[in-house]
């Protein structure tokens, strides 16, 4: 049992949910879905038009509950799965409840359906899918106890969570992500420290393996890290960049990790220091970064060959909280953000440039997206004008 001291942690414990229940736009959490790169029909876009872009999005099925900070999987199978987070019922005073519920979605029909409940309730949990088909979900924020180390495992066959194995480090606002071999790594975060007292951020990181089904330390970062993004590079390596407090200071650094020699390589800084950002591959193998807190419109290319940062254009509207994902063509879509943004804009790497590209019909941040098997990309929950949403969006090429 950790030994923490109460009036600290509760102070900390405090803090957060004074953040969490904030009726503001300046009340984020970034999103995991910044990590993912969505392929799509070249048609989406036509390169040779001059034109402004209209991608029109169509209501679908709302979720069984109202979330945000919520983890969500495509499996195998094409289904989806989204669990815990943040929600609040019609009912319920702004501000809301941390989640136990998990809800499938089908393809098929278009439908959620609830499955069964966790133990814990928590915000931003890491989730993956194991080889044999279950998912496990670990870490993440608790109301009452703050950053956690428990990890359970649903099996879709009874949809029953069990306790599965400990991580070594309780930890929440990581980043997280699957590595070429089959591993699953977590990544800095919150957590505590030897005393048993909350810290903001880490340097440790810890990789679980599904062949032995336990957690074991990788090496850690350069320097402590939350709120930042992590994403796997052409060769396999794990690129991590920025991150900070919510309120500041936000880091420039950046740094790879090489999962063959369990090492990590500074590596050239960014010209802004950024937190609740976006990093998305593109198809050149170079990394876009978009956003930030701080009211950033300026994005940036990192090259992996040169180690060098440019700017890539500026957005027509600041974002922090958003999505990015990257189109077939090679484009990036990016939805949402601080402010509950409805404007849907796209970049162009052949020459740098931003344009609007449509509108949601809900602004939102904090939300996940999604591509389905046949195509579809989904805009899914998240934080409105109204408070949390289980609504979701469906923009088909």
């Amino acid at each position: 049992m950790l030994n923490i001291k109460k009036p600290i942690i509760l102070f900390s414990l405090l803090l957060t949910l004074l953040c969490l229940g904030c009726d503001t736009a300046e009340s984020i959490y970034p999103s995991t879905a910044s990590k993912l790169s969505i392929e799509n029909s070249e048609s989406n876009i036509d390169k040779d038009s001059d034109a402004k872009l209209s991608l029109i999005f169509n209501a679908g099925q709302d979720l069984k509950s109202r979330r945000e900070k919520f983890g969500l999987l495509k499996l195998s199978n094409g289904t989806l799965i989204a669990a815990t987070g943040h929600y609040e019922s019609a009912n319920m005073l702004r501000g809301g409840e941390f989640s136990k519920t998990a809800e499938i979605f089908d393809p098929a029909s278009g439908e959620w359906t609830f499955t069964g409940e966790l133990t814990d309730s928590r915000l931003s949990p890491a989730i993956f899918e194991l080889p044999d088909g279950k998912v496990i979900l670990t870490g993440g924020f608790h109301r009452k106890n703050g950053p956690l180390n428990s990890t359970e495992i649903w099996d879709p066959s009874t949809g029953i969570w069990i306790s599965g194995p400990e991580m070594i480090k309780a930890r929440h606002e990581m980043s997280y992500l699957k590595l070429e071999d089959g591993r699953f790594m977590v990544i800095g975060g919150g957590t505590y420290d030897s005393d048993g007292l909350v810290v903001s951020s880490s340097k440790e990181t810890e990789i679980f393996d599904p062949e032995f089904g336990k957690w074991t330390a990788a090496a850690p970062m350069s320097e402590k890290r939350s709120n930042h993004v992590s994403i796997i590079l052409n060769d396999g390596k794990v690129f991590v960049i920025g991150g900070g407090k919510l309120d500041g200071p936000y880091s420039k650094s950046s740094e790879i990790y090489n999962p063959d020699t369990d090492s990590w390589k500074i590596t050239a800084p960014m010209l802004k220091g950024r937190v609740a950002h976006t990093a998305t591959l593109l198809s050149d193998g170079k990394v876009l970064v978009v956003g930030g807190r701080g009211k950033i419109t300026k994005a940036e290319i990192y090259d992996p060959n040169s180690d060098t940062w440019s700017y890539a254009g500026e957005t027509t509207k600041p974002r922090a909280g958003h999505v990015s994902v990257r189109l077939s063509n090679g484009s990036v879509l990016v939805t949402g953000g601080l402010g509950y943004l409805s404007e849907v804009e796209i970049y162009n790497p052949t020459d740098s440039t931003w344009s609007v590209a449509g509108n949601l019909l809900i602004g939102r941040t904090n939300h996940q997206v999604v591509e389905l098997s046949d195509g579809r990309i989904l805009i899914i929950g998240g934080i409105g004008t109204e408070g949390m949403l289980a609504s979701v969006e469906i923009y088909e090429p």
